[in-house]
């Protein structure tokens, strides 16, 4: 229907048209047209026949074939007029497009705007040109007056000429041989004399920069101009740039089947996942493997997949036949100068995903503002993609390549000193006197620079920034990342033969396995911790570790050794007269006595170390967690009053230095103390507060506990149901933790339920 509306649209405007053509014609040889409608009748005509393109080009995008011209209707005899040339040199359109349908919406938008130059940039391999070759068979009859098309090569590093390409145009365009050659500038004047009031629709594939492209635009606003280029072209105000990302994990999915034949990866989603990430989504990547796919129909998709996993070899597993998904990479990195590929194989020795002008700087051993307008220079290009203020990352496939010339490039010695730079960075930043505190990036790149720096034979300044470290990564709510940086610390160690960094490590372990609830291997590595100790560890160390080692003691539920411990260490400490660590063991004193529910005991403990840990500088964690302690105590006492004070501070603190896991700890609690008022709505209230947190984190332990709370007060009120679905929920989360003593409660609460 859409079809037959648009033809009749055409049919129409055709017949209007041809009147209003014979009636200004007529007007033109002194025909007669009443004086008020006179001076209507030309913008009559151009307002018809934009209407009829416009008609003509719905048209074209309701069809999968590409649209024919749009027919019309036989005219008035017109005086004689020369033929004009109608080239048409656009390339095919892709038999394999897929996606891409909001871009091409934003391009044919801008068009209908008025727009005559748009520019589609991106990084190699990124899909510009078959999306360009698209959009202009989807546009072509709104420029009846010629397609034209010239490949500028930048890709291949050797940009065409802007006369030459003039030339091809004129040519095309009917130009005599006389007008095909001259200066530039004349070149140009043609070209724009050629194009006046036609309209033309020029793709200009793979430019260099606008000085190549500033002389083919048309010179007035009835042609439009479709440009690519892998630059960003900031210093061509006359186009619209539109920056082409990757694909979507779906469209990635649907070139692959559409290229490879869609039974090729029937019944193997995963491998066919895992094979478009790791071409990075990019277009020309997931065509190449497509390609592999479609050649080798017998091997299994997982093979490739295997394949392209690793690193190493990654791209040249992404080449087939005269396509390389390296060669774009290599054409961008080749226009750069000396200093600037220097930037960009520096960066890829920082293992993290993001980066910043002082990590590129500390990278290439530049000044921070040098640094940063290289990553401008280098975002231009499109070698890096921007990601904030101050924010830089490489796309996984141009991170390889960029690794591979690093390793080709670069001295091996002085890409160690490349990742000394970047380690004493991160160091300096997580200790007290660095200038800049930590965030989640930071946390999660700490742990792959430690296994980098083992991989080099850094192990002094990897264990360094570890302990430096590890008071960030102390109560994040997932303590993998940390295991993974002690663990590979531990293994240096060893290796290496230091003894003091193999008790670190050890220690560091420990505390990790404690905040994950893995209790027993807690209690393992803190006890080889102290052996290794007693041989090359201070006193305090040991006292340290000690303390930690009844924490781990205390929550297997090993009281009698916990208050062993903890009674050491508090004796260790009185005698080398240190407040502050003596504080930290009554905090852990009283946790024990309120598990042993002994309310009074975990009070006189508490209120002492409260009124010590709150001056202590650093992390703020250790007087909060006290504080809730005590609050919890005095809930366990009956105090409800102070109880529900000490809570609210803890509360505070915890949320004002963005602890989510101590926040979501502490309304638990609250909801205890409600519990203990009998108000069991306002109860179940804060158990639901404390799950949101704990979900919003991941922390595994808070889910499950906050589910069984919440259990707990719907049982009190009668919802036996609603307790059940809760308590369910809590026994599967423990069953995933391992926890089986909790997981056999809940179920003991589920069987009364």
């Amino acid at each position: 229907m859409q079809r037959t509306h648009a033809t009749a649209v055409l049919a129409t405007g055709s017949v209007l048209l041809s009147v209003l053509v014979a009636v200004a014609v007529s007007v033109a040889n002194s025909g007669t047209l009443p004086a008020a409608f006179a001076p209507l009748a030309w913008p009559l005509v151009g307002l018809l026949t934009a209407g009829t393109a416009v008609a003509a080009a719905r048209q074209g995008r309701t069809r999968d074939a590409e649209p024919d011209p749009p027919s019309t209707a036989p005219g008035p005899d017109l005086p004689d007029l020369p033929e004009l040339p109608d080239p048409a040199e656009l390339p095919a359109s892709s038999a394999h497009f897929v996606g891409r349908r909001t871009e091409l919406d934003v391009l044919l938008g801008l068009v209908h705007q008025g727009h005559h130059a748009l520019a589609l940039t991106g990084a190699p391999g990124v899909g510009k040109s078959t999306l360009a070759v698209r959009l202009a068979h989807e546009l072509r009859p709104l420029f009846p007056d010629g397609r034209l098309y010239a490949d500028l090569g930048a890709g291949r590093c050797d940009p065409i000429a802007p006369a030459a390409v003039l030339a091809e145009f004129l040519a095309a365009l009917g130009a005599p041989e006389e007008e095909q050659s001259g200066t530039p500038e004349a070149l140009a004047a043609r070209f724009r004399s050629r194009t006046a009031g036609r309209r033309v629709l020029l793709l200009l594939d793979d430019a260099a920069d606008a000085a190549q492209l500033r002389p083919l635009l048309p010179g007035d606003g009835h042609s439009l101009a479709l440009v690519t280029s892998r630059q960003a072209l900031l210093d061509l105000p006359e186009a619209v740039a539109v920056p082409l990302g990757t694909l979507a994990e779906s469209e990635a999915l649907a070139l692959l089947a559409a290229v490879a034949g869609p039974e090729r990866i029937a019944g193997e989603t995963g491998s066919a996942c895992a094979i478009v990430h790791a071409c990075g989504l990019l277009p020309l990547a997931v065509r190449i493997a497509a390609a592999r796919l479609r050649a080798h129909p017998t091997r299994p998709v997982g093979e490739l997949a295997g394949r392209l996993t690793g690193e190493r070899g990654r791209l040249d597993e992404l080449r087939v036949g005269n396509l390389a998904v390296r060669a774009g990479f290599e054409a961008c990195y080749d226009t750069l100068d000396a200093e600037d590929q220097h930037y960009f194989r520096s960066l890829v020795t920082h293992p993290g995903l993001r980066l910043t002008a002082r990590t590129a700087a500390a990278a290439a051993d530049r000044p921070q503002v040098a640094a940063r307008a290289a990553l401008e220079r280098l975002a231009a290009a499109q070698l890096v993609q921007t990601t904030g203020p101050d924010g830089y990352r490489l796309h996984d496939l141009i991170r390889v390549f960029a690794g591979e010339r690093l390793e080709r490039d670069t001295a091996p010695a002085e890409r160690r000193a490349a990742l000394g730079r970047i380690i004493a960075l991160y160091t300096a930043d997580a200790t007290q006197h660095g200038s800049h505190a930590w965030g989640g990036h930071e946390q999660a790149t700490v742990s792959l620079l430690v296994r980098a720096a083992a991989r080099e034979g850094l192990h002094r300044p990897g264990c360094e920034l570890a302990l430096a470290a590890d008071r960030w990564l102390w109560d994040q709510p997932s303590q993998l990342p940390r295991i993974a940086m002690w663990a590979t610390v531990l293994d240096a160690a060893r290796r290496s033969g230091e003894d003091r960094w193999a008790a670190y490590a050890l220690r560091g372990l420990g505390a990790g396995y404690l905040h994950e609830g893995r209790y027993d291997r807690a209690v393992d590595h803190l006890r080889m911790s102290v052996a290794v100790q007693q041989r090359t560890g201070t006193r305090s160390e040991q006292i340290k570790t000690r303390r930690l080692l009844g924490d781990a003691l205390r929550r297997a539920g090993r009281h009698e050794q916990a208050l062993r411990e903890f009674r050491a260490a508090l004796d260790c400490y009185r005698e080398l007269g240190t407040p502050m660590g003596e504080a930290e063991v009554l905090s852990s004193l009283g946790a024990l006595h309120l598990d042993r529910r002994r309310p009074d005991e975990a009070i006189d403990c508490l209120e002492p170390a409260v009124a010590t840990l709150v001056h202590r500088p650093g992390n703020p964690s250790y007087a909060a967690d006290a504080q809730r302690s005590l609050g919890t105590a005095h809930v366990q006492a009956g105090n409800l009053t102070p109880a529900e004070r000490h809570l609210r501070a803890a509360l505070a603190a915890y949320r004002r230095h963005g602890r989510p896991v101590g926040e979501g700890w502490t309304l638990r609690e609250l909801g205890r103390l409600e519990e203990r008022r009998g108000m069991f709505t306002a109860a179940a209230d804060h158990h639901r507060a404390a799950l949101a947190v704990f979900e919003g984190v991941g922390h595994g332990k808070g889910v499950a506990a906050a589910a069984e709370s919440i259990g707990d007060s719907l049982l009190a009120q009668g919802d036996e149901p609603g307790a059940n679905v809760r308590y369910r929920h809590a026994v599967a989360v423990y069953g995933e933790l391992g926890d089986s003593a909790r997981q056999t409660e809940v179920r003991r609460k589920l069987g009364a339920a």
